[in-house]
């Protein structure tokens, strides 16, 4: 449907994730992690401040202070889809450890205090409470180690059910479609030069980021495409961030990165006389409610909605993400992954010298969105899981059902499209208001049968909220384009009609609603 986008990028997109700063300038969050230190006597201009907090942002963009509990409570309450690092300078963090420990945001704190003896026997009553550091260094280290952690217990995992579930079926089938978008769609010059300065502008404050980014701007080349992700910089944080919350502004810029990641993986790929390991090791810390549906679908089919990262060592699988499990609430499971190349043609390399530090010998690196077959699942101990998946075969009778599904469901429409159709079918409809306000921005002003149907859909998505001033514009402007347009296209026309008359009948104007359907 929407074929033809424009060169000429205007407006960006509302923020759709921030926090509110203390000095009340919002924020925009592009990654997982976020670093609150609680410090009564800050002190923002000092040599020491602007020297921690450099440190600091090496793994962490943005770093939030709090001199009282009244600050911290306000940025604890505008944080979502975020996991906080509270840093407690002294014994500021007293009061408030108990209300912490109940805190969901609240990854773990550290406590920075020269008086180490002096707080460590208090600090061992909280789980959540990394430790008493007395230098900025061990926090960075301890932070480094915490926010990976974190990072690779938010990969999202879709499953395809096994039971008559639509809605589940068409979360995997959401994945599938933002992978075609991803891969497949035509990646102009121009976006890319919005996104480095969407990327500079986000990552201001932050001199070792910037400093980055300058450098891929630059000398992109300089580095492949693998060793940027792997580097575990701006791209990685933003990509991942973006994958798990459907984030448009930066899905629909950061494309061409995909590309270029997913196309050097199928090159190596394709080239390669490695000896690939026989079983992989992946551990993850979830839900219940996911382990639950895992126990539920055997034999069906799971995706990890990323660039998966896969260890050959089991044991140092078990001993990395089991150090990691703060959370009572979730599961570690362990993922034992069966590879044949034999079998299934999705791509995995081994990273070795690809890694952008060269010493992941021991890792693997599979395509975005490879899909795995779930063999079997146990209990191993009270706290571990095992899983057991392989990859799927080609010939997959599910997978090869839920493709035709996407095809006869969205025929007519182009992959960026049919994202944003299965995005409203499953209830995201913020999402699919933002993917079409990019379209509506970027769209040809002559491809007036994409207008009007991107207008037709923001008027579906403002009915469906309730925004039915702003709903019946849209259905008026798609039927405007329609009636001057030299396509003859009833059914969609008719569609329109019936938007503009279930608006018209919830405004409570009857008489002209039933004039519309009849």
């Amino acid at each position: 449907m929407v074929n033809n986008i424009s060169n000429s990028s205007t407006s960006k997109t509302e923020d759709s994730e921030h926090i509110e700063s203390n000095n009340t300038k919002s924020i925009r969050l592009v990654e997982n992690s976020l670093v609150i230190w609680l410090d009564s006597n800050k002190n923002e201009t000092s040599d020491e401040y602007h020297r921690a907090t450099n440190q600091l942002q090496h793994y962490a963009n943005t770093i939030q202070l709090a001199s009282d509990q009244t600050e911290y409570i306000d940025l604890i309450k505008n944080t979502k889809d975020v996991k906080v690092f509270i840093i407690v300078s002294g014994t500021f963090g007293i009061d408030l450890a108990d209300v912490m420990e109940i805190t969901p945001q609240i990854y773990c704190v550290y406590v920075y205090c020269a008086e180490k003896k002096h707080l460590e026997e208090w600090a061992k009553y909280y789980q959540i409470i990394k430790g008493v550091f007395t230098d900025i260094e061990t926090i960075c280290d301890a932070l480094r180690r915490d926010v990976r952690r974190v990072n690779n217990d938010l990969i999202p995992i879709s499953i395809l059910q096994s039971t008559s579930s639509d809605q589940f079926d068409q979360l995997f089938a959401c994945s599938l479609i933002l992978k075609d978008f991803l891969i497949n769609s035509v990646c102009e010059q121009q976006t890319k030069n919005k996104f480095m300065q969407f990327c500079r502008s986000q990552h201001r404050d932050n001199s070792y980021q910037s400093n980055i980014i300058k450098k891929y701007q630059a000398k992109p080349k300089k580095l492949t495409p693998i060793q940027w992700y792997t580097r575990e910089c701006f791209l990685y944080s933003m990509l991942n961030r973006a994958l798990r919350l459907y984030d448009i502004e930066i899905l629909t810029q950061i494309n061409f990165f995909v590309q270029e990641v997913n196309e050097q993986i199928q090159k190596i790929y394709s080239q390669s006389d490695q000896q690939h390991p026989q079983t992989v090791y992946h551990g993850q810390n979830i839900t219940n409610d996911l382990l639950s549906k895992l126990q539920k679908n055997k034999k069906s089919l799971i995706s990890f909605n990323t660039f998966l990262m896969a260890s050959m060592d089991e044991n140092l699988t078990l001993d990395l993400f089991q150090q990691s499990q703060s959370d009572p609430n979730l599961i570690a499971v362990l993922f034992k992954i069966a590879v044949d190349r034999s079998k299934s043609s999705y791509p995995f390399i081994i990273l070795d010298e690809f890694d952008y530090y060269q010493d992941s010998d021991r890792y693997v690196l599979f395509s975005l969105n490879t899909i795995f077959q779930i063999e079997n699942i146990e209990q191993i101990n009270k706290q571990l899981w095992e899983v057991r998946l392989i990859l799927a075969k080609d010939t997959n009778k599910k997978l090869k059902t839920i493709n035709e599904w996407i095809e006869t469901k969205f025929r007519e429409l182009d992959s960026i499209s049919r994202f944003g159709e299965i995005m409203i079918d499953i209830g995201k409809t913020d999402e699919a208001e933002e993917l079409y306000k990019f379209l509506l921005e970027n769209s040809d002003e002559e491809d007036k049968d994409a207008l009007a149907y991107i207008h037709r859909k923001l008027g579906f998505i403002k009915d469906q909220k309730n925004e039915l001033d702003a709903a019946y514009n849209h259905y008026m402007e798609s039927y405007r384009i329609r009636l001057n347009s030299v396509f003859e296209d009833e059914p969609r026309l008719c569609k329109t009609y019936a938007g503009i008359g279930a608006v018209q009948r919830k405004q409570g104007r009857h008489d002209r609603a039933l004039g519309i359907f009849q």
